[in-house]
């Protein structure tokens, strides 16, 4: 009697799952569907995002022949700084320093004045300058002050909110972003980038602006949205590999039609499904799950100190009588190992260390390398130090471009560290700790295909990918089909039977 209960419970309980895995499939599925074919656009179109190398290219040279009327400012004696550069603003050379709170400062080099915001008058006349050295004969049609949208929605934006959007009537349904608060141009959208960012990024991130802004709500939702989309996975490739056995009439399965077909194709590419969806939740990082230490604690070892303005007082007054390597358009000092370095930056992202004292061109030596690496990580065991030209298995070119070469440092400790310093002025460009080393396996070469190289390289990495989302594609395709029809189908048997019942009620 007992193992007939726990057989009859059993039944129940099986038959509750497969309820369950239809029903949620309607919803989840549909999301997953979008995931997926999202993720096939967001494979050519990316996020539109200006990276680094890009916001060089919007710069003008700089012209040190303007510079410098340098303040003495007992504010400025009294401050520390973890950066400072030198570009051009407005048409003349600013010096933006940030210091030790993160707190921006601009000062105008040919006046010797500060500023900490930009109105709208100066911004204008920035769009204006930009518009008509890179966009020809079109103008500005539209500005607007806003403190955020689908495409500044990042934090990364927030020290330059409000931002000024400029609407371009050129061919391509330009907008630029000028910051409020420093004048620099921080984002670049085309109508094309936005509307393919809309059909892929936004709806694969889950990022509408109105739920993005709110990063703790908008993390709760992918984390648990993915869970359930992992339950749904993990039911799914059990009920297949129950359902597949042979019968009596030799078939394997016991469904026909679409049915049948989802039913294969969730034979053959489950497994891929839950590795896609399990990977992607390692991407939210759950509850502090992989997030890594970060290098904050050895980019201050580096550092030696802040640059106060007695360090920086006397290079701007020799600035004006200096020969900047050629299409410099960014000029930055910093401190490393407690001595002030210098890098300028070129239009076609090259960077170029300098002499701090003379500006003139002074590469890292070897030596200045090791003292680096030295003080990564004081009194570890330094395992090796070499110089990579191209990419490793955690260092790699993928859709980011990545600065080359680099030295790659590792230590013998309990979480075997890795560090990529940076062959032109040392700093850290990447850290990869126990944390990370199983991020990047977990995440990037599940969810994204980045195994090796040769996986990576094209058209092997296409194919792959496109091969693998057809087939994602079609099980939550089918799945959610299959249960929106059910649904249908239920209530019209439900509204036949109501029916019948009112009409047996009033004996007809």
């Amino acid at each position: 009697m007992q193992s007939g209960i726990n057989v009859d419970t059993f039944t129940v309980m099986i038959r509750f799952l497969f309820l369950l895995h239809r029903y949620l499939g309607i919803g989840i599925g549909l999301v997953m569907l979008l995931w997926t074919l999202s993720g096939v656009i967001m494979m050519y179109k990316p996020y539109p995002e200006l990276n680094r190398w890009e916001a060089l290219e919007l710069k003008d040279t700089i012209r040190v022949s303007d510079c410098c009327v340098v303040p003495d400012s007992p504010i400025l004696r009294s401050d520390s700084f973890s950066s400072l550069r030198v570009e051009m603003f407005n048409g003349y050379p600013v010096l933006r320093m940030t210091n030790q709170e993160r707190r921006l400062l601009s000062l105008d080099l040919s006046s010797g004045g500060s500023f900490h915001s930009v109105d709208e008058r100066t911004a204008d006349a920035i769009a204006g300058d930009f518009v008509q050295s890179h966009y020809g004969d079109s103008a500005i049609i539209a500005r607007e002050t806003i403190d955020n949208d689908q495409w500044t929605v990042y934090s990364s934006y927030n020290p330059h909110r409000p931002l000024y959007r400029y609407t371009i009537d050129d061919p391509s349904g330009s907008q630029i972003y000028v910051s409020s608060l420093s004048g620099e141009i921080v984002q670049l959208t085309t109508a094309e980038q936005r509307f393919w960012g809309y059909l892929g990024a936004v709806i694969h991130w889950l990022y509408p602006t109105v739920l993005r802004q709110h990063t703790t709500v908008w993390s709760q939702l992918v984390i648990w949205l993915t869970l359930i989309g992992i339950f749904l996975t993990v039911t799914g490739v059990y009920i297949g590999l129950r359902q597949f056995r042979q019968r009596t009439n030799r078939r394997m399965s016991p469904y026909r039609g679409l049915n049948l077909f989802h039913h294969y194709a969730g034979l053959v590419f489950g497994l891929f499904i839950l590795t896609w969806v399990v990977s992607g939740l390692f991407s939210m990082n759950p509850w502090g799950a992989l997030e890594g230490e970060g290098a904050r604690l050895e980019s201050e070892r580096l550092s030696g100190g802040a640059l106060t303005w007695s360090d920086i007082e006397p290079i701007l007054h020799r600035l004006d009588t200096s020969t900047l390597p050629p299409d410099s358009v960014v000029l930055e000092f910093f401190p490393l190992l407690g001595q002030i370095n210098a890098v300028a930056y070129t239009r076609d992202g090259n960077k170029v260390r300098l002499n701090a004292d003379t500006l003139t061109e002074e590469g890292m030596e070897l030596t200045d390398i090791e003292e680096v690496a030295e003080a990564l990580r004081p009194g570890e065991k330094r395992q090796s130090l070499q110089l990579l030209s191209e990419a490793d298995r955690y260092y790699y070119v993928h859709h980011e471009p990545l600065e080359f070469p680099v030295y790659k440092v590792s230590f013998d400790d309990e979480q075997q560290r890795l560090y990529y310093l940076s062959a032109a002025d040392g700093r850290i460009q990447l850290k990869i700790d126990a944390d990370l080393r199983l991020y990047r396996w977990l995440f990037y070469a599940l969810h994204r295909g980045d195994f090796s190289s040769l996986a990576r390289s094209r058209p092997v990495w296409d194919l792959f990918m496109l091969a693998l989302l057809a087939g994602v594609s079609v099980i939550t395709a089918t799945g959610t089909y299959m249960g929106w029809r059910r649904l249908k189908t239920g209530r019209r048997l439900r509204k036949s039977r109501l029916q019948r019942s009112s009409f047996q009620s009033a004996g007809l």
